[in-house]
């Protein structure tokens, strides 16, 4: 992706009209392709593609094709491919490289591309188990160092040829894991053949993960050089002077641009020992010293232009644009300046974003969840207090760009009687609406404007001394809500408002203006007024054209030389801007109906301009006629010969170069110094490896570090409490099963499955009769206990009580004698099993602060160099170039010969001078 993510706004193109037979047809302008922004998202999400932002300058498109690459080198296909917007799902990580192509109807295309860097999302990094319920948890470890280093390798390439760049990081606390290159390889040395051409430079990155998760991301930018450049500075059309200076560059424009707004920035150059011959933009692909931005989000961004002398030597330009909001929340609360103790009182929030974004509001006193789920704009508070004292009710609203706006309504506490109605209300008479005499002449009857101002004016009548307060609201495009506070009065007031009615696409439209008035005790009147009106109007009331000077006007286009004035002829009755294309601009507030004005102006530089005049259509949209200004150059005489002169070559080595006639010339030593690299790593954690001999110690620091730590147990986990603080209760639950022994008694001592015998017994006596039991009578007696009662809130107060256990014991007695009955004993022996049981147990969250110290130690980069200067001197032949013809014997015989060139022509290396 481009390192400037901005898409041209203008989003109104004016279809051209066909040539007439026998003209000529103008060359198709390729189409200008937009993917939108890079974007950064965790693992699994859904990525939205928007390519609304391509357009063709001058026709239409007919096609868009998305193709995605993945971080594995494999390509996938969108949910629509053909689309102008669309989406894929990021089941990979890494980095996606994702590219629109566009063509349009004279089957001209082109492409953008934009990177997606897929994260790894929390949910995919947790191992299911939570380090600080580990037993061998260390709370007092400090936080996880990111990776640190750089990519290794050279900072110019030549073109064609390949180089290996490595990626010289490591991890203060750990080691590194993972490897991810913008290109999607995984290793940690990359090898690239660089296809670009001489002069273009070319950017990447890399992506290391550490064993604790944590990511750094490094780049580095390569500049592509000729096969017989040394310095990088050729573009490939031969090797640089070194006597040559370099151009001067600066990026005229704006420093800051509202979203959605577009603006104009100009390349300036100049070049000391020549001309300039190229302007480039190098992240838009486009040429020429002016170009058109529109910035979408808010943010910082870069621009970065290139100007090329007739030497090939560039310079860069850079210029730093901030895009901004266009306003924070308009906000207004309406409520009693009155209310008695005890009551309740209903205040209103009226709040709207000027950019059409949404709004999170927040009222004090809050309001209740019933209030929040029916109307979040309405509270209703209740009113504490003494007699005299103030209720202060606020709302703070938040639009989605951050912007935060506070209104505040006061009542006053009065005392009952005080706040009784009095004899009368505020009463409106009717709505008067009149034109502004200024601006605008009335043009059909009493309730209808054409292109002007609306004055409304009402009179407020309350017959007792009373606090009255007027509130206008205008049911508009952009609605609008005045408060008119007209103080404490009896008798008549009058209060007035003006307004210009607008709409998208002009016309006649109807509006509704409306006047409450409230009075100190909430009594109020109100009046509506409701009418067509004729709103501001469209593009096809614009007149727009210009005039070569002393020719004849042109609506389309228009050709001249560099330097001839242009007038154009405006008509608008709104405000308007004439914007001329090369960074000019100009306003003006409206010319009055069936009148024109003429504005000049020349343009320097030869070129296509395009001179738009922007006409204001209110929040909803703009009125816009173009004209084409075509500055040809001018054609002159170039001389062109070869000469001869002496020259001398200068070399920077430790030996002497090959050939003959080198000399040495001076030797300079450096000594050790500090290149301003620097290192800290932990002190315990010794001297890193990829450190080398020429890294230094420079001493040691001592931090003070802090670690909140949890623990879900279930009781505090040092059981004192000090350190541990309850958190959270009941974090989760669980089921544990234990067992419990049971005991039976047998009447056999032999091993029954699944029990064992304990080796205790027990010995009855038993009484036996002759079979008459007549003379004995058996007894029984049960008794019941409740083991668990269940005590539940009754409806009707109190509680009620329900047994859930209960325990039977029954007691048996015999009474009588026995005949002839004898006595023997039974022994029962007593064994042992394990019976399953489970119960629920409750965890809780406990937090603690534990501080410990930690020692770090930095290390910093020396470097030393010493080099020689070797010298000869020769003679070289040279093209030379003039706009005027050379004196003889200052050039090669039989080299001189004549050219004739337009100003600015590739044939040309004199395109500024005498044009």
């Amino acid at each position: 992706m481009r390192l400037i993510p901005v898409a041209l706004a203008l989003a109104l193109v004016v279809a051209g009209v066909p040539p007439a037979v026998g003209d000529s047809v103008p060359a198709n302008d390729p189409p200008l392709a937009d993917a939108g922004l890079d974007q950064r998202v965790e693992h699994g999400a859904t990525v939205w593609l928007d390519g609304g932002g391509s357009l063709d300058p001058d026709g239409r498109l007919v096609a868009h094709e998305w193709s995605i690459r993945t971080p594995d080198g494999t390509t996938t296909t969108p949910a629509d491919p053909t689309a102008p917007s669309t989406t894929f799902i990021a089941d990979g990580v890494g980095r996606y490289e994702v590219t629109l192509t566009v063509t349009d109807d004279d089957g001209a295309s082109r492409s953008d591309t934009l990177y997606v860097d897929v994260l790894a999302a929390e949910s995919d990094e947790d191992t299911g188990s939570d380090p600080s319920t580990e037993p061998n948890s260390t709370p007092s470890e400090p936080r996880n160092e990111p990776p640190t280093g750089r990519i290794g390798g050279p900072d110019t390439v030549v073109s064609g040829e390949s180089a290996t760049f490595t990626a010289n990081v490591y991890d203060p606390d750990g080691e590194i894991v993972s490897y991810a290159w913008s290109d999607g390889r995984s290793s940690r040395e990359v090898h690239r053949t660089v296809d670009l051409p001489a002069g273009e430079t070319f950017a990447f990155s890399v992506r290391v993960t550490d064993d604790d998760g944590a990511t750094a991301t490094f780049r580095k930018s390569v500049r592509v050089r000729a096969a017989d450049s040394t310095d990088g500075t050729d573009d490939g059309s031969g090797t640089v002077d070194p006597a040559n200076q370099e151009p001067t560059a600066r990026i005229e424009g704006p420093d800051r641009v509202a979203s959605g707004h577009e603006a104009t920035f100009v390349l300036r150059g100049d070049d000391p020992d020549g001309t300039v011959v190229r302007r480039l933009w190098p992240d838009r692909s486009e040429t020429g010293a002016v170009v058109e931005c529109g910035f979408s989000e808010i943010g910082t961004y870069t621009l970065r232009g290139v100007v090329v002398d007739d030497e090939g030597a560039r310079t860069t330009a850079t210029k730093t644009v901030e895009v901004y909001d266009e306003g924070p929340p308009v906000v207004s609360i309406e409520g009693p300046d009155t209310a008695t103790v005890g009551s309740t009182q209903e205040y209103t929030l009226e709040a709207y974003d000027p950019d059409g974004g949404e709004l999170t509001i927040s009222w004090d006193p809050g309001q209740t969840q019933l209030e929040r789920e029916a109307n979040r704009f309405v509270n209703n508070v209740g009113i504490d207090g003494m007699l005299g004292d103030t209720v202060e009710v606020s709302a703070t609203v938040t639009d989605d760009e951050g912007n935060t706006v506070t209104a505040v309504k006061e009542t006053k506490v009065i005392d009952s009687i005080e706040s009784l109605p009095g004899g009368s209300v505020p009463k409106i008479s009717p709505i008067r609406s009149a034109y502004d005499p200024d601006s605008s002449t009335q043009t059909s009857g009493t309730d209808s404007v054409e292109l002007g101002t609306y004055e409304f004016l009402a009179t407020i009548t309350h017959e007792e001394q009373k606090i009255v307060r007027a509130t206008w609201r205008v049911n508009d495009t952009d609605p609008a809500v005045v408060v008119d506070t007209l103080g404490r009065f009896s008798g008549d007031r009058e209060t007035e408002i003006r307004h210009m009615f607008v709409s998208e696409r002009g016309g006649k439209v109807t509006r509704e203006v409306s006047l409450s008035a409230v009075d100190a005790d909430g009594d109020q009147g109100e009046q509506k007024w409701i009418s067509r009106v004729h709103s501001v109007q469209t593009h096809d009331h614009i007149v727009f054209h210009a005039t070569e000077s002393g020719g004849t006007s042109q609506e389309g286009s228009l050709e001249i030389e560099p330097g001839e004035r242009v007038v154009f002829t405006v008509g608008s009755h709104q405000n308007y801007r004439l914007v001329f294309g090369d960074g000019s601009i100009t306003r003006g507030s409206g010319t009055p109906a069936g009148v024109n004005v003429d504005i000049s102006h020349t343009y320097s530089d030869p070129g296509t301009y395009k001179a738009r005049l922007i006409s204001t259509q209110g929040p909803n949209g703009e009125a816009l006629k173009t004209v084409d200004i075509n500055v040809r150059p001018k054609t002159y005489t170039e001389y062109w010969y070869e000469t001869t002169s002496n020259t001398i070559e200068r070399v920077i080595s430790n030996e002497q170069p090959t050939g003959e006639g080198w000399f040495k010339r001076s030797v300079h030593d450096s000594g050790t110094y500090f290149t301003g690299r620097t290192v800290s790593v932990r002190a315990d954690a010794g001297r890193p490896s990829t450190l080398g001999d020429n890294w230094v110690s420079t001493g040691t620091s001592v931090e003070q570090r802090s670690r909140r730590i949890t623990r879900v147990r279930q009781s505090d986990p040092d059981g004192a409490g000090d350190d541990w603080q309850l958190v959270e209760r009941n974090v989760r639950t669980e089921e544990r099963t234990y067992y419990e022994d049971k005991y039976r008694w047998l009447s056999s001592k032999y091993q029954r499955p699944g029990w064992s015998y304990t080796g205790e017994t027990r010995t009855e006596r038993v009484v036996v009769g002759d079979g008459h039991d007549h003379d004995r009578e058996r007894h029984t007696r049960t008794t019941r206990t409740c083991t668990n009662w269940d005590l539940n809130p009754s409806p009707y107060g109190g509680f009620s009580r329900e047994c859930s256990n209960w325990r039977y014991d029954t007691e048996v007695w015999y009474t009588g004698h026995d005949h002839s009955g004898y006595t023997y004993y039974d022994t029962d022996y007593l064994y042992l099993t394990e019976v399953e049981r489970t119960r629920t147990v409750h965890y809780h969250e406990y937090a603690s602060e534990r501080e410990f110290t930690v020692t770090m130690e930095s290390f910093a980069e020396t470097e030393s160099w010493t080099e020689w200067l070797w010298e000869r001197e020769g003679r070289t032949v040279r093209t030379e170039h003039s706009l005027k013809k050379p004196e003889t014997g200052s050039y090669i015989s039989g080299t001189l010969r004549t050219v004739e060139v337009r100003c600015g022509s590739d044939k040309s290396h004199h395109d500024t001078v005498m044009c």
